[in-house]
């Protein structure tokens, strides 16, 4: 059961608006910057199941804004890879040690790191990169819900468009999501305190979102996410640092 004070509602509150924002804005990085955050107030398991529930409803929200811009092959490839890779991930999940995954998370989280800000053209390559990442980020569904990273290299690398980007990374995250959450549910991973908390904090999740798609069109993308990949880093860091501590 999750025994939470005021102050720390508030800061899970604060992080679900701010990640929401993220996430609207650039079509990525809700989970990637929330679970870091969450777990320096709750314990790593429901940190992923809260991340699940929320990022999931959040792609729920945006699906009708956004999916005509999709490129619904890639959307395809993806998912089959990404349901081949989430059992894997939610055998790391029950079984490793909270330490560990909260070291394994940091790293992950580095590694999207890197792979975004190399901004390789690899619009050529063989559908088997696609493939790849797409297990990568199914493993990550499942183990830390910090899914992106291998989706947006693969998708920046081949040079989608902003619209095609945002779409497509929506809506394989909500199927994906859906997958996740319906794994956790099988294997008895998710608490009535969880679907609480979570439905506690939905709607700042959705006014997060709202903020974000009037703010989108008025910044300027590359600053923005270079912010982003700062906080990822920070993020990142924190979780390392707080496996090896533990």
């Amino acid at each position: 059961m999750i025994d939470l004070t005021v102050i720390e509602l508030v800061f899970i509150t604060g992080i679900v608006l701010i990640t929401a924002f993220v996430q609207s804005v650039v079509g990525f990085g809700f989970a990637l910057l929330a679970v870091p955050l969450l777990i320096q107030v709750i314990e790593l398991q429901p940190a992923v199941i809260l991340a699940s529930l929320i990022g999931t409803s959040n792609n729920v929200f945006q699906f009708r804004d956004l999916r005509k811009d999709q490129d619904t092959v890639q959307v395809k490839r993806f998912l089959y890879a990404s349901f081949l890779g989430a059992p894997a991930g939610l055998a790391v999940f029950i079984y490793a040690n909270q330490d560990v995954l909260k070291i394994i998370l940091g790293c992950g989280v580095l590694f999207g790191v890197l792979l975004l800000s190399r901004g390789s053209d690899l619009s050529e390559a063989h559908i088997g990169l696609d493939w790849a990442m797409g297990i990568i980020s199914g493993i990550l569904l499942t183990s830390t819900s910090t899914n992106g990273p291998p989706l947006v290299f693969a998708l920046q690398a081949r040079r989608s468009s902003p619209e095609v980007f945002r779409a497509t990374l929506n809506m394989i995250f909500l199927v994906s999501g859906l997958y996740g959450i319906a794994l956790f549910a099988i294997f008895g991973e998710i608490a009535i305190t969880d679907l609480m908390l979570a439905t506690v904090v939905l709607p700042v999740m959705v006014v997060g979102v709202l903020i974000g798609r009037v703010v989108r069109k008025r910044i300027d993308p590359l600053r923005f996410r270079n912010a982003v990949l700062l906080l990822l880093s920070f993020g990142a860091l924190s979780s390392i640092y707080g496996g090896l501590s533990g």
